[in-house]
């Protein structure tokens, strides 16, 4: 007499069911997951801007010499020299004066990469900084 072993492992069906479920998992948030990949690399972009006028303003008080932050053909321009950053429009509205004490005039810089716009405020008179996410254009 024959005693029939009962076969373990998944059915091609089991197998079919769990790929369609991972697939529709994915399909779900993969959009997502870019959104915030894309949201990410537009906020390291903006932070290269504020690290530029951080550097900027420490550079301006510590050879105590005064500098003017403004911008030209959407780039930063500091004592009227040019200074692009790949992917990102930058905008100045009023010049923003950094002086020898270490203090400056304050303003806002509008940064913008991709469709993201930013808000870089610098506060008078210290030149603290404050960089803020808008929202998309």
């Amino acid at each position: 007499m024959k005693v029939l072993k009962k076969q373990r492992g998944f059915t091609l069906i089991e197998l079919l069911i769990v790929l369609a479920i991972i697939g529709i998992m994915l399909s779900v948030s993969l959009p997502f997951s870019a959104g915030l990949y894309n949201n990410y690399k537009a906020s390291m972009k903006a932070e290269e801007v504020l690290i530029f006028v951080s550097k900027m303003r420490r550079e301006s008080f510590l050879y105590s010499e005064a500098k003017v932050l403004s911008s030209a053909n959407n780039m930063l321009t500091i004592d009227g020299t040019a200074n692009a950053f790949e992917d990102t429009r930058i905008r100045v509205d009023a010049p923003i004066a950094f002086y020898r004490n270490g203090t400056t005039s304050g303003g806002a810089v509008r940064i913008y990469v991709g469709d993201q716009l930013y808000t870089l405020d610098v506060q008078a008179p210290l030149g603290g900084l404050l960089l803020t996410r808008v929202g998309s254009i």
